[in-house]
């Protein structure tokens, strides 16, 4: 008996390539870095790509899966002026200087306070105005101070949006807030006041207001949100003011032991989210004419066992051994300018240069030379300009 001839088989179909597969291929782009240039770049592949990369919903799922945005530059106020911006990607995805802008009266005595969320805040004492301004949308408000305040020291802005899974970095329809602070010397004391504006009522709030230890103490221009509390270092002392938006209190706790109302400091947050603080300071002595190459310590505000907050060491490096220098760095020539929240980093301008240094890996970039007189803004914000291009081919 013979054996029987085997039919053929049909061709199995191909195998269909993983990025043929829309939900695939969705989840991939969304785990690409939020800088400007990552899903630019990848929405050009494809018109298939291109199409999950401009969707209104896959760009709000992109921001909020990632939530912090990025750092696209920095702002200062020219004496012309003019609110100038310097990209801080590298090349060639910078963005131009002049793409974001903003001329205000260049006779008046407007200061450049605050950036975040997207926003900047520039204030005017003599005119009793505020301006917030929003870079990518060309937004601008202008306010009037609080009534009551004869003077603003310092002021903040900040998102008012509260739903789940927002995202700031991408608040240009969302509501604000600014906080003005003022102080005024009343008998042998400071008082310091605050008031909150809302966008969404438009009206300030009542004052508040906390007495300090004496006369002479200023309200520093370096504020740092941490979670929903503002804090700002004082000068000629040696605490911190702190304001509660959820609680509206105002208190004023102290800075770490050993760090000199003189030293280079600045507020940052902590690993485990709370209040952190960062200096450059001497780890050899308290002399005010200091020698010593400057050491870059942080500390951490935490519980100790009785429940009682106190500030911990939690890193302390020679401030050369950081930067990877092959030279001595001297004390007047080395200071912290700005600590960007969203980012977790500092700038640190030393001899001449301006470097950048990320808080949890501790990795260091220098980023150019710069002036010492230059005021350092970091501007954070989801950059998708290229992206929105695409929507109108």
């Amino acid at each position: 008996m013979g054996r029987r001839r085997r039919q053929p088989s049909s061709p199995s179909p191909a195998a269909e390539h993983p990025l043929e597969d829309d939900d695939l291929l969705r989840e991939i782009l969304l785990r690409l870095p939020p800088q400007p240039p990552y899903l630019l770049r990848a929405s050009l592949v494809a018109k298939r790509w291109r199409h999950i990369a401009i969707d209104p919903k896959f760009l709000h799922r992109f921001r909020t899966d990632h939530g912090k945005p990025p750092l696209l530059g920095d702002f200062s106020l020219q004496i012309n002026g003019k609110l100038s911006f310097r990209s801080t990607l590298d090349l060639p995805y910078r963005i131009p200087p002049d793409h974001f802008s903003l001329q205000v009266n260049g006779r008046e005595p407007w200061r450049l306070v605050d950036c975040r969320h997207g926003r900047v805040l520039l204030i005017n004492s003599e005119m009793r105005q505020v301006i917030v301004w929003d870079p990518l949308t060309g937004d601008r408000s202008l306010l009037s101070a609080p009534p009551a305040f004869d003077d603003m020291h310092t002021a903040a802005v900040l998102c008012a949006a509260g739903e789940q899974g927002h995202a700031h970095g991408a608040c240009h329809s969302s509501p604000f807030k600014v906080v003005v602070v003022d102080s005024c010397e009343h008998g042998d004391e400071t008082v310091v006041f605050v008031s909150v504006y809302s966008s969404e009522t438009g009206v300030w709030s009542d004052l508040l207001s906390t007495p300090l230890a004496s006369m002479g103490i200023a309200v520093g221009n370096r504020s740092t949100l941490v979670g929903n509390t503002f804090h700002w270092l004082l000068l000629m002392s040696n605490n911190i003011l702190e304001f509660d938006l959820d609680r509206q209190t105002l208190a004023v706790i102290n800075r770490p032991p050993g760090v000199r109302s003189d030293d280079s400091a600045w507020i940052i947050q902590a690993d485990d989210g709370g209040v952190g603080f960062s200096a450059l300071s001497c780890a050899h002595c308290q002399y005010v004419y200091c020698y010593h190459q400057p050491c870059f310590q942080m500390w951490d505000r935490k519980a100790n066992y009785y429940g009682v907050a106190v500030w911990v060491l939690r890193k302390s490096i020679g401030l050369q051994k950081l930067l990877g220098l092959g030279f001595k760095i001297e004390r007047n020539w080395s200071h912290i300018v700005r600590y960007a929240e969203h980012v977790h980093a500092l700038f640190l301008w030393v001899h001449s240069s301006l470097f950048i240094v990320q808080l949890e890996s501790m990795q260091p970039k220098e980023l150019f030379k710069s002036d010492p007189m230059y005021t350092y803004y970091p501007f954070t914000s989801f950059y998708d300009e290229g992206i929105s291009g695409l929507k109108q081919k």
